[in-house]
């Protein structure tokens, strides 16, 4: 087996900051994406820089990739405990927020994040000199 590194025209490209929208939108709605579907196995999925969305589902199908240019947050009804799993192999905080709580309300119920990946899958560097591997939550910016 042969790794390659991308050495020429690595940067990826600029993500043009907006305002996160105040009205948040349920994961679990088609009309919250903008394809109009909502996601499915084995999808790599964008949450653009001005979307907000809700992760309101009791198991997620495994996704390839989770990028967070906006805002995702988990469900949290104070009153009604939340049992929700999101199956993804990685995660890329590129330039948004990822929350399960805040700082004023914990998180009632159980928020479980499962990681995905095998030693022989492909991997995600970030330069050539940093490999983040395949089975990871990136925070950047």
């Amino acid at each position: 087996m042969t790794g390659h590194r991308c050495v020429v025209n690595c940067e990826p490209e600029a993500i043009e900051e907006e305002e996160i929208s105040d009205v948040a939108l349920l994961w679990s709605e088609a009309d919250s994406w903008p394809s109009g579907n909502v996601p499915v196995e084995g999808d790599e999925v964008e949450i653009e820089p001005s979307m907000n969305i809700l992760f309101d589902i009791e198991d997620s199908p495994l996704l390839k990739s989770l990028t967070i240019n906006g805002r995702l947050s988990f469900l949290n009804d104070p009153e009604i405990p939340q049992n929700l799993t999101l199956n993804v192999y990685w995660i890329y905080i590129r330039a948004g927020e990822f929350f399960i709580g805040d700082n004023l309300t914990a998180f009632n119920g159980n928020a479980t994040v499962i990681l995905y990946g095998e030693t022989t899958e492909e991997s995600l560097a970030f330069s050539i000199a940093v490999e983040g591997g395949n089975k990871m939550i990136a925070i950047v910016g």
